[in-house]
């Protein structure tokens, strides 16, 4: 009778382990900061693995009875697994804003042409947006808004209870809202350089049309750079804080 509550309670732990990790795990591959392609695939798994040991005894009594058979197993892991993915893709639309708003900031600098490799995208992209999503990933850290990202993943399951239908109009909702919203949010955080560049090409524009003969934007590029950058530098500091903030929301709004 011991011998068969003991592996009753392992069948149990070994269960509850593999349905939370497949949450938290998937999640942690795609994180803003813990999922950036710099980061070693180890730490990842090894941090996952941890707070998956960590949290374990707070979920298992929200968890479902153990499957009959390996096919409503791995029914459920697949289903945590997308809600992980869920949640990953919508904190990192958070990050994509910068993204986009170094883009537009790009293009009405005169940058729009200098790129290099954005490690948080994991791709190509501006000079500018890259060297924003350094500065936000080390706020993230900074300001403690990565204990938010793992209070979201965990707080997820008073949300989407495990074993549960999933609500797959409300994440295309979701998903669609966090899409506009990052959108919105890099083109907020650009809104200074889009107001100074229409004033500068606008200004432009009448020195080209009072001489023709002066070739006006080929000559005043560098100058547009140097004011660029300089309003750069001015207001950078607002900005990241208007990110944070949303950012902050956002995440506060996920834990309900």
């Amino acid at each position: 009778m011991e011998l068969l509550s003991l592996n009753e309670a392992l069948t149990g732990q070994i269960y509850a382990f593999m349905v939370i990790f497949s949450r938290v795990g998937t999640a942690f591959m795609l994180l803003p900061g813990f999922g950036d392609a710099y980061v070693s695939s180890r730490i990842r798994l090894l941090l996952a693995l941890a707070i998956t040991v960590v949290v374990q005894p707070i979920l298992m009594p929200m968890l479902p009875p153990v499957p009959a058979g390996a096919l409503g197993m791995t029914v459920l892991i697949v289903k945590e697994s997308f809600i992980g993915v869920f949640l990953g893709t919508v904190t990192r639309l958070l990050t994509a804003a910068l993204d986009t708003a170094g883009t537009l900031i790009s293009m009405q600098i005169g940058l729009s042409n200098a790129f290099m490799f954005n490690p948080a995208l994991a791709s190509q992209g501006t000079l500018v947006g890259a060297y924003m999503g350094y500065i936000g990933v080390v706020l993230l850290f900074v300001t403690d808004l990565d204990h938010l990202l793992i209070l979201a993943v965990v707080g997820s399951y008073e949300v989407f209870v495990p074993g549960a239908a999933l609500p797959m109009g409300d994440f295309a909702e979701m998903t669609t809202k966090m899409v506009g919203q990052s959108f919105a949010i890099g083109a907020q955080m650009a809104a200074p350089f889009l107001a100074v560049g229409i004033m500068f090409n606008l200004a432009v524009g009448l020195l080209q049309k009072m001489m023709p003969q002066f070739q006006a934007f080929a000559v005043i590029m560098g100058g547009q750079v140097a004011l660029g950058l300089a309003l750069f530098a001015i207001v950078i500091s607002a900005t990241m804080l208007f990110w944070l903030r949303t950012v902050q929301d956002t995440l506060m709004g996920l834990l309900g």
